[in-house]
């Protein structure tokens, strides 16, 4: 009985492995076959959006990271948080409270991208911040411009607090 027992569940598994890896290659034949039926509108959205949140992913690394650099270098030269006179004295506020914090855990969900014009972005998303300090969750929005074919965060807003 014990034998049979052991057969059974190695064959369930075995089947459900199958199924997996059965599922999963329909499901890339089908993506590859939209793909090929995409405009090339689309398919240039498509790339220009991977590497707008791949610099949005480098910004909300180096945050959480505590890594000043990273997080400042993804806003626009010309980038001036609010309240501040300058780009330099926002900066330099952004680097010491990063230098203060012992830890950030950070998370965006719900992440949505739209193209109003060529060479802008704006991604909407909700953040989930905790720090040693301070914690929220927020909707935000950050719009992103090609500048000397690079892309950097132009505009920041909070849209909601929850």
């Amino acid at each position: 009985m014990h034998n049979l027992f052991n057969f059974l569940r190695t064959s369930l598994v075995a089947i459900f492995c199958a199924l997996l890896l059965a599922l999963n290659s329909t499901f890339i034949i089908a993506e590859e076959a939209q793909t090929s039926t995409q405009t090339p509108q689309q398919l240039e959205f498509k790339e220009l959006a991977k590497q707008v949140l791949a610099v949005m992913d480098q910004w909300a690394r180096s945050w959480a990271q505590l890594e000043p650099q990273g997080y400042v270098s993804s806003y626009s030269p010309d980038y001036v948080g609010k309240g501040f006179p300058s780009h330099f004295s926002w900066a330099a506020n952004r680097q010491q409270r990063l230098q203060k914090q012992k830890r950030i855990q950070l998370s965006l969900t719900n992440v949505s991208l739209r193209s109003s014009k060529q060479g802008h972005f704006t991604v909407t998303f909700t953040q989930n911040y905790k720090s040693d300090t301070y914690q929220d969750i927020t909707e935000k929005q950050l719009d992103f411009k090609l500048i000397d074919g690079q892309w950097y965060i132009t505009a920041e807003k909070t849209l909601a607090v929850k």
